[in-house]
């Protein structure tokens, strides 16, 4: 090729070479832009929206944050925002979001059935879409579908952590439907988790004490293991009702005790299943230490400085004479000093008069200690506290309670 036509030839090419390299690098912003508006739109749209502001996916997640926003004030989203979704679904037909608005928009309005066909739609583009879970088990439950709902929660659960927690209320009023139980059984099987929120929320309530028998199913009987949580709070509903003697059937139920005549129970303090508060409740912290011993007993390590409720039983004692003691062995060998603001203290239940007032102290020279008391007719229920009260200077004590026992007095 002559010279003149290579030299023609390679000014010809400098405008092409200049317009692929501006494709290039507009194709490499893009790349970039599409990177930080995907990467950030979740994280931080801020981020995403300055870098590329009609990215549909930049969009639906600030009209989802305006819609948000104005939901928590009790306001309806602006048409503005209604507007950008619309838009954004426009630009982005495999979104979600805009199903999801109207879906929320038709269940505000009444129709649940339009409502429903935009959620299913919404489940049918994204199967990992929390929202839609949600709002299709909660229309499920609440429409008398059960077991189209309770699929939709299990899934939930799984998809979202702490998903449980925002299903419970739910879940609690489909509960107390005639033939619930047996479909939630089937659900807790793959859902512990959810099962013991759902009998905690149920067990606030003393009127669900069957309810939440019949869903925990079989009961321990006796072992080391913890109680389940709602064992202790539907105990408490039933007492702060006023029913100590529903509550302590019940205790006699899932803790396993034979016992036909209530009395002090667990004397050695050993780690027991049986919830309280007809067990012991022990209790540490800042005020000291309370741990049971190997061989049967109850340490204390108290540091002096605060009020201190060690250990606490509640009693249904029937009216009488009876008498409690004990053995008192302080930490460095010998019973007597040193204990002086350690003591029990028994009480009729719900703030009546003081019965006994036993200070560790009065221990003799064994370290024997014992105290009587008189349970008058009009004091069903009592309560046995093993407590401390500071003095001006602060002194650490140690002392082991061993050999407990309640009785009839002679």
């Amino acid at each position: 090729m002559p010279e003149g036509a290579r030299v023609t030839s390679a000014r010809l090419s400098l405008p092409r070479l200049l317009i692929v390299g501006l494709l290039a690098l507009a194709a490499a912003f893009q790349v970039v832009r599409t990177a930080v508006a995907t990467n950030y739109v979740a994280t931080d749209p801020g981020i995403a929206a300055r870098a590329w502001p009609d990215h549909p996916r930049v969009a639906l997640a600030r009209s989802m944050g305006e819609i948000g926003t104005a939901a928590a004030a009790g306001k309806p989203a602006s048409p503005a925002t209604l507007a950008r979704v619309m838009a954004a679904a426009r630009r982005g037909p495999l979104a979600t979001e805009p199903f999801l608005i109207a879906g929320a928009a038709a269940l505000s309005e009444g129709d649940a059935a339009r409502a429903e066909r935009l959620f299913l739609e919404t489940r049918r583009r994204d199967p990992r879409s929390a929202a839609a879970r949600y709002f299709l088990a909660q229309h499920y439950l609440v429409s008398g579908r059960p077991v189209e709902g309770l699929a939709e929660a299990s899934v939930l659960t799984r998809l979202v952590t702490g998903g449980s927690s925002a299903l419970v209320p739910g879940l609690v009023q489909y509960a107390r439907d005639p033939g619930a139980v047996p479909h939630l059984r089937r659900m807790f099987a793959i859902n512990p988790d959810l099962r013991e929120r759902l009998l905690v929320e149920l067990a606030r309530d003393a009127s669900n004490a069957s309810l939440v028998i019949a869903l925990a199913g079989g009961e321990p009987a006796g072992g080391t293991a913890a109680a389940p949580a709602w064992q202790g709070v539907l105990l408490a509903s039933l007492i702060e009702r006023g029913d100590t003697a529903g509550a302590y059937r019940l205790w006699q139920r899932v803790s396993g005790s034979r016992e036909e005549t209530p009395g002090l129970f667990n004397p050695t303090f050993a780690r027991l299943a049986a919830p309280a508060p007809f067990n012991w409740t022990l209790a540490s912290g800042k005020f000291g230490v309370a741990e049971p011993v190997a061989l049967g007993g109850l340490q204390l390590i108290y540091y002096g400085r605060d009020e201190a409720k060690f250990a606490s039983q509640l009693l249904l004692l029937a009216p009488g004479e009876y008498e409690l003691g004990m053995q008192v062995t302080r930490d460095g060998g010998g019973s007597r000093g040193g204990a002086s603001r350690l003591g029990w203290t028994l009480t009729c239940h719900g703030g009546g008069r003081r019965l006994l007032d036993l200070p560790l102290a009065k221990a003799d020279a064994a370290g024997a200690l014992a105290g009587r008391f008189t349970v008058p007719a009009n004091c069903p229920a009592q309560l046995l506290v093993l407590g401390a009260t500071p003095e001006e200077i602060a002194r650490p004590e140690q002392v082991t309670i061993g050999k407990l026992q309640l009785r009839g007095a002679r």
